[in-house]
């Protein structure tokens, strides 16, 4: 999908697809609005289109690092402990990621505010 942001009703085009688990995939992001330089335009599209194809796996990871990290330190012995040890992490894996999409949703809604306001 291709987004053109030209004027403030471009941004309130924008903003309608802006959801947790739903973002469409950007393959170009176009910034066009008055009141920009060129390395404004090109920053914000740039940022946008990172935004919007952000999946929370970094957070998700970073997580799950820590997780078995603390759970290699923890030193669980016996079945019972390695399953809870392995729904641990997979518990942190998931909140990571939706912490992830919440962050960069976050990001990308303040991002747009931006542009509406420096317009």
């Amino acid at each position: 999908m291709n987004i053109e942001i030209a004027r403030a009703a471009d941004l309130d085009r924008v903003e309608t697809l802006v959801s947790w688990l739903k973002r469409p995939h950007l393959d170009r992001v176009t910034v066009t609005m008055p009141g920009l330089d060129t390395t404004e335009r090109e920053r914000a599209a740039r940022t946008i289109r990172h935004l919007f194809n952000d999946c929370g796996c970094a957070f998700g990871a970073l997580a799950l690092v820590v997780t078995v990290a603390a759970s290699v330190l923890a030193r669980p012995s016996g079945g019972t402990a390695y399953a809870m040890t392995a729904l641990t992490c997979l518990a942190a894996a998931v909140a990571g990621k939706l912490l992830g999409l919440a962050w960069s949703r976050q990001r990308l809604l303040a991002r747009l505010r931006a542009l509406r306001s420096a317009s």
